[in-house]
């Protein structure tokens, strides 16, 4: 199991003066899977997360914008909508090294009773290293990849500038 722990470095400054928000999180991908290890004579292997990628994001996102100063609502006009679309490592096992190839892409959707604004974010890295891949390296660097992707939705200032309207 992959844990995930997004660690985000930024300190969130209060943004969102008097603005309330509804805010949700999805998870549009066909199979729920963190890690896909590839080998060349057998099937791939498969690592899940130990929790919902939704629910670490959701609670990413709850606890961020909150900090910024928006106010969480439900009854709010203005809905934030994060889904995720793809978020995978795929590991190319070779015989004496590997090679990880992670996609992380995040589409966010905004909408009030006028307007709608919807903005894709995606990132992507690759690792290399020597022997088999472990699960520290995969899990830490998957961790690293979505906090820099939360993080520039945080500060992304076309979203900013939406939700203060």
């Amino acid at each position: 199991m992959i844990e995930l722990q997004p660690d985000l470095i930024n300190t969130p400054a209060k943004i969102y003066q008097q603005k309330s928000a509804k805010i949700s999180v999805t998870d549009s991908r066909d199979k729920g899977h963190i890690v896909e290890v590839l080998n060349i004579d057998r099937p791939s292997t498969t690592i899940d997360s130990s929790a919902a990628l939704s629910q670490v994001l959701n609670r990413q996102f709850t606890n961020q914008l909150s900090n910024q100063g928006l106010n969480l609502n439900e009854e709010s006009d203005l809905k934030v909508i994060f889904d995720v679309e793809r978020a995978r490592t795929y590991v190319n096992q070779d015989v004496l090294d590997y090679r990880a190839n992670t996609i992380i892409k995040l589409q966010v959707k905004m909408e009030n009773s006028a307007q709608t604004m919807s903005k894709t974010f995606t990132l992507r890295a690759t690792s290399r290293g020597p022997l088999n891949a472990n699960i520290e390296t995969l899990q830490r660097d998957f961790n690293t990849q979505l906090s820099k992707l939360i993080d520039q939705v945080l500060e992304d200032e076309q979203l900013q500038e939406f939700i203060k309207g």
